[in-house]
């Protein structure tokens, strides 16, 4: 089964290394990954890297690694341009930012639920939330999205989700640009709309997100862009907002409640070339910033 996976990157090369990293790493038997890295016009040095990583790359077997580097309009933007590049061969479609990852085996895992379900056009796994030196935080579980919880709050993750190439060309939905930090939450809501199969897979972990400290998600971009979308919805709407996210967010608690913790996460730290396996001392599913993460070799 061939994945392309889209990684928008600008002035990231710190973290796209693990990125890419966790990515090529995961072609196999059943795995093929052509990942294309849509770069903003970068200036750290990502250019020379991806020059050097492609030639070191060139003919292995199931693996390809293209990237174009140039202006853009922002991170949507260029995941949208990496989007529109899609390959005719490819059979699942998804996005990965340049400071998360795939955890081992995931796309081997998502290959096998294709295979098994044709009739699902989502999958959805569970995650792993991260300090900016990669310390354990804590994990979550994926959402039981529907239309009408979807229009109000994002419920799927962009680094926990995977498209059947197929339904992805059919919906031609991409991400509104004029957003900065919630075009997640349209993008979902719109593709909801098309009533999707979704499958949940929430004894998989499979991947990493990063908390930098720099995420637009917790700025005022993000609350006036909330305030935008509200104001284009019914007030007795956006007032059910509050609980909705205590429904969802309760759903995921049963959720991980029925499922193994995760014990340990295997990564690439930095420009490290091998992951690094952190045990993972105390598991919740609460998000507060926690200094946990043992390395093990």
């Amino acid at each position: 089964m061939k994945f392309y996976i889209v990684t928008p990157s600008f002035n990231a090369l710190h973290w796209l290394q693990g990125c890419v990293r966790s990515i090529a790493d995961q072609v196999g038997e059943t795995v093929q990954v052509h990942h294309h890295v849509q770069d903003g016009g970068s200036s750290d040095g990502t250019q020379t890297w991806l020059e050097a990583w492609q030639q070191e790359h060139a003919g292995t077997p199931g693996y390809q690694l293209t990237f174009e580097s140039g202006k853009d309009a922002g991170l949507y933007d260029a995941i949208n341009i990496g989007w529109r590049k899609l390959p005719a061969d490819a059979d699942i479609v998804a996005h990965l930012n340049a400071d998360e990852q795939y955890l081992p085996d995931v796309l081997a895992a998502i290959a096998a639920e294709a295979e098994q379900h044709p009739e699902v056009d989502l999958f959805t796994t569970a995650h792993i939330i991260l300090d900016k030196d990669n310390r354990y935080i804590c994990h979550r579980r994926p959402a039981f999205p529907n239309k009408f919880f979807s229009s109000l709050l994002t419920q799927i993750i962009t680094n926990t989700c995977f498209h059947r190439a197929e339904g992805f060309r059919k919906r031609n939905i991409y991400f509104d640009c004029s957003y900065r930090s919630l075009g997640d939450l349209l993008f979902f809501r719109d593709v909801m709309n098309t009533n999707p199969r979704v499958k949940r897979l929430p004894w998989l972990f499979g991947s990493t997100f990063v908390v930098t400290g720099s995420n637009v998600s917790w700025t005022d971009i993000s609350r006036k862009e909330r305030e935008r979308i509200e104001a284009g919805m019914p007030s007795w709407k956006s007032s059910l907002l509050p609980l909705c996210i205590k429904i969802s967010n309760g759903l995921c608690r049963l959720s991980d409640a029925l499922n193994n913790p995760p014990g340990e996460y295997s990564i690439y730290d930095g420009v490290e070339e091998k992951r690094t396996v952190r045990s993972i001392v105390s598991p919740t599913a609460s998000w507060k910033m926690r200094s946990e993460g043992e390395h093990r070799s």
